[in-house]
């Protein structure tokens, strides 16, 4: 055992630059001569809100002045999943083909997707080479795509810009929508019940042909009244001429038929005040007036209830606009001039500093088992 590790540790000693340089130098040759150029294209997007305040909802001026911030980057949260969801990998591999751009012959054995790779495979290389972030102060949408060619990178940043947009303003716009077409759904119902109201009271007073019970009562009163201080002064002049007068004389025979005619005519307005013929019903004035004070009373409450039924419905259609909201582009996709990766200088020094780690890891594990 001793003799291997003894042996072991002079051929790390003897092929120290061996060991060292030719993995590195293999590795050179990899990202300068055979590697595929990636490029690398980006753009910048903000989910915007639309502007307004309401004039019946206060709430929309806590809205503006930054009270309850927080949708916005849930927002952009929103936009973020739905770029890395699997709805837009297929969105992505029917439109623009890109499973074949990744897995055609412009992209290396190594940084290309292989030809048998499961769909597992696809969306974990899709998630490697499309990033998005959301900025938490300002929930600006960074997205980068690479692709092996300028062009396709900027293809691909550009579907999926304008598929995230018709996403986000879909799901607001429908939002919106359902709860619009819910509050004129509610508005309709109190439209209806108010047409009833008035419905009902055109019924009755077609029914018993008057048009305000109140009012035509105390007319009918007040004409009644008027006939009694008439015949009562017509009685008193009779009782006055009977003392100077024989019954048979015309004076008196006349003033007898008015007071008749009068006494006549009090019942008949007393009868009409005490009750009124509808159709095969009849009632009194106090009971038309009270069932008329019912109906007015649901007409009333029907009136109240269509003018909050309004301010309500407005209230939901300008609640509905300001929350529309927009995926809007702050920096559009960027046509890439030069290859991002592979980062050849990087990547070397990063190799190298690895190499070196690794032969002094190997060369203190070998001198530590020698002591053992």
């Amino acid at each position: 055992m001793e003799k291997s590790l003894t042996q072991l540790n002079a051929l790390l000693k003897k092929n120290k630059t061996l060991l060292l340089i030719l993995p590195w130098v293999l590795y050179a040759f990899y990202l300068i001569v055979w590697a595929a150029p990636q490029y690398e294209s980006h753009s910048q997007l903000i989910v915007k809100s639309t502007d307004g305040g309401s004039s019946f909802d206060p709430s929309s001026l806590l809205a503006s002045a930054g009270v309850g911030g927080g949708s916005f980057s849930n927002e952009s949260q929103l936009v973020e999943a739905y770029i890395q969801s699997a709805d837009m990998i297929k969105y992505l591999d029917e439109t623009i083909g890109l499973r074949e751009h990744y897995s055609s012959d412009t992209a290396d054995m190594f940084s290309g997707l292989p030809e048998n790779h499961k769909q597992e495979d696809f969306f974990n290389f899709y998630r490697d080479h499309v990033e998005v972030s959301v900025d938490s102060a300002s929930s600006v949408i960074s997205l980068r795509t690479r692709a092996f060619n300028p062009e396709y990178a900027l293809t691909i940043n550009q579907a999926i810009v304008r598929k995230a947009e018709e996403f986000i303003n879909n799901i607001n716009n429908d939002l919106a929508k359902s709860k619009l077409t819910f509050a004129k759904g509610e508005h309709e119902i109190v439209e209806q019940k108010l047409q009833q109201a008035k419905s009902e009271i055109l019924g009755f007073q077609a029914k018993y042909n008057v048009l305000d019970p109140t009012a035509e009562g105390a007319a009918f009163q007040q004409i009644a009244f008027s006939l009694e201080a008439t015949l009562a002064q017509k009685k008193a002049e009779l009782s006055t001429m009977s003392t100077m007068m024989s019954n048979m004389a015309p004076e008196i025979i006349n003033i007898r038929r008015e007071i008749s005619a009068l006494q006549k005519e009090v019942e008949k307005q007393k009868s009409r005040i005490n009750t009124a013929e509808g159709e095969g019903e009849e009632l009194s004035v106090s009971e038309l007036m009270a069932q008329y004070s019912n109906l007015q009373v649901q007409l009333q409450l029907a009136i109240q209830a269509y003018s909050s039924s309004l301010i309500t419905l407005e209230n939901a259609r300008v609640e509905a606009y300001q929350k529309l909201q927009h995926l809007v582009t702050v920096e559009s996709p960027t046509l890439p001039d030069d290859n991002a990766y592979p980062k050849v200088i990087y990547n070397l020094v990063l190799f190298g500093v690895i190499l070196l780690l690794a032969y002094g890891i190997i060369r203190i594990i070998v001198a530590t088992i020698r002591e053992l």
